[in-house]
């Protein structure tokens, strides 16, 4: 089992000396690792479609009802920018803190979103920040990497 870091897309497909080229890597860590962004190699990279035989299944997926750049409002009216599961950016300026739930999705990929942003409420309509990361730490055994603003 191992939790998913990173995904990258390459388009032209990477030039790497081997076929097919890669069009796409996840950088993953093992189940028990915890990510640290100051060592330079940690965890492994996996092809999806490269040749090695690999099943992979979604077990969680933190805040999967959210895009990256999605812009949301929380409980309170506090806007925040959704980067990724744990590194949130408040446009207040205020760098403590998580949103509060129920969130209302504001805009995705800069534009309103009347469908989705009924799919966040509803997603969001009971929990909180602290119940994902309480989910996904007691899959992964780990923690999330400190945020960076």
């Amino acid at each position: 089992m191992v939790h998913v870091q990173a995904v990258h897309h390459f388009d032209p497909p990477l030039v790497t000396g081997m076929l097919p080229r890669p069009a796409s890597y996840l950088e993953v860590l093992q189940q028990g690792d915890t990510h640290d962004p100051s060592l330079e190699d940690q965890g492994y990279t996996i092809d999806p479609a490269g040749g090695e035989p690999i099943h992979i299944e979604l077990f969680f997926r933190p805040y999967a009802f959210l895009e990256v750049g999605d812009e949301v409002a929380d409980r309170n009216g506090r806007a925040w920018r959704f980067n990724a599961a744990w590194n949130w950016h408040p446009f207040d300026g205020e760098q403590s803190g998580t949103p509060t739930w129920p969130l209302k999705l504001i805009t995705r990929h800069g534009e309103p979103a009347p469908k989705e942003s009924g799919e966040v409420a509803r997603a969001t309509a009971a929990g909180s920040h602290a119940d994902e990361l309480e989910q996904w730490s007691g899959l992964t055994h780990a923690r999330p990497a400190v945020q960076q603003q």
